[in-house]
């Protein structure tokens, strides 16, 4: 089971291609100072049903459709492909998987037992190093089916704890008493993650948070102590189109606070939602988003907003970034810079002929995005410590 040195990072991820994509390319050395978070999602499915002649039109599918479509499609082809996936992205390295945004309407709960029982056991087969993430308020069914798999497992688990939970410490610290006694659970063999989700603010709830959470009994004694926080909005609507925007890494800022501080009894690992907000909306996956570059510098995010399909303003941002030396780390830097780099020099050839491919599509912008910030935070923390 792994125990974090200081300088450790927990970035947390909704398992999509983009992610994946971003983790497979980190340097190996980088992977080694790095646990995700993985959180599984219902994958997308088309809004609309096959034309059947030419003359048709397309045919807008029903919320009960769609939702049946996207449960079927989970069931009969994602559980199979996830432990593939990590493996593919991640290897043999320890993760955490979170199941608790799968959902089935009345069967969500079956839902997420009958997935970790299929995904983590061929995972384990596979040479995968998972650690189940449990919520606080899990249902117990689904308690009872993460503890069961530990004596195959072996990886310990994570205990995920929400803001809602931090109001009140007392009642909070008899739940964690009471579970650990229920299934005979030690300490040393569980993580503790405290999650905030989203914050705005340098100080504030943050310091709250962290304060209260230090209230939580035998706080020594847990095998690792992870504090997640995400300050990425949850749209630009704040940025301009015209010129370059800083968003201050809020998550980030305040976590080097109270670690420079060394007043905390014990400092917990760093861990945020990357370039995407902590909160999940399902149904932005099906707006088309912003040609737009998001690229992660040392206390802020500098973003670069574009237009909805309108391609040539990623290569237009990517070379005015690549230009900014007091911006760009350099092609060199990471994957993502790589990529980044690259359309910035075929800009010119785009705007001759803008019929051409190799402008990249929304996946690559976002995995380049977060390849360049996962690198930039290991090195960061690197530092520090």
């Amino acid at each position: 089971m792994i125990t974090f040195n200081p300088k450790h990072y927990v970035p947390i991820l909704k398992w999509k291609r983009a992610e994946q994509r971003a983790l497979e390319a980190l340097d190996e050395k980088k992977k080694d100072a790095i646990t995700p978070l993985i959180e599984l999602v219902m994958p997308m499915v088309p809004l609309y049903k096959k034309k059947e002649g030419k003359d048709e039109k397309k045919i807008k599918k029903t919320q009960d459709e769609l939702f049946t479509e996207i449960v079927f499609k989970f069931k009969e082809k994602r559980i199979k492909q996830i432990p593939e996936e990590i493996l593919r992205s991640w290897g043999a390295r320890p993760v955490f998987l979170d199941f608790s945004l799968l959902y089935e309407a009345q069967l969500t709960t079956q839902l997420k037992v009958n997935s970790l029982n299929k995904i983590i056991p061929v995972g384990i087969d596979m040479g995968l190093k998972i650690i189940p993430v449990l919520n606080l308020n899990d249902d117990p069914k689904i308690k009872e089916a993460i503890c069961s798999l530990l004596g195959k497992n072996n990886q310990g688990i994570c205990l995920r704890i929400a803001p809602s939970d931090l109001s009140n410490m007392k009642v909070l610290n008899k739940k964690v008493r009471d579970f650990l006694r229920d299934f005979s659970l030690p300490r040393k063999s569980i993580d503790l993650l405290i999650d905030i989700k989203e914050i705005k603010e340098r100080g504030g709830q943050y310091l709250q948070f962290i304060n209260a959470s230090h209230e939580i009994e035998n706080l020594l004694e847990w095998r690792n102590f992870i504090f997640a926080s995400g300050a990425f909005p949850e749209d630009l609507s704040e940025c301009k189109r015209d010129e370059a925007t800083l968003l201050p890494r809020f998550d980030w800022q305040n976590w080097l606070h109270c670690s420079n501080a060394k007043k905390l009894k014990r400092n917990p690992t760093f861990a945020d939602y990357t370039i995407r907000n902590p909160i999940f909306y399902e149904l932005l996956q099906y707006y088309n988003p912003t040609t737009s570059i998001k690229y992660s510098l040392e206390n802020d995010w500098l973003v670069m907003k574009g237009r909805v399909r309108e391609l040539e303003l990623y290569l237009a941002n990517a070379k005015l970034l690549v230009a900014d030396t007091d911006y760009f780390y350099g092609e060199n830097f990471s994957w993502g810079d790589k990529n980044i780099a690259q359309k910035a020099k075929y800009y010119h050839q785009y705007v001759k002929n803008r019929s051409a491919k190799g402008t990249g599509r929304t996946e690559d912008w976002i995995a380049w995005g977060m390849n360049h910030h996962l690198t930039s935070v290991v090195d960061q923390i690197a530092n520090l410590l």
